[in-house]
């Protein structure tokens, strides 16, 4: 079972400092640049899924297939 993260707290863990804003972040779940899933309205982050990128999209896809 996936381990999942809520946008909000991921957002404030992943980036130090100044964090995007949720927004943005929201942004990135719906276009497919960070593993999330919505359920019940709100995104949560899979973090197994986002330890397993690894920041080549073409690597990714091959790893994922």
């Amino acid at each position: 079972m996936s381990k999942l993260m809520d946008l909000d707290h991921w957002r404030r863990a992943r980036f130090a400092g100044k964090p995007p804003s949720m927004t943005t972040v929201r942004r990135w779940c719906r276009e497919g640049h960070v593993p999330a899933k919505k359920m019940g309205g709100t995104w949560f982050i899979d973090l197994d899924a986002e330890r397993r990128q690894t920041g080549n999209p073409l690597v990714d896809a091959i790893l994922e297939a």
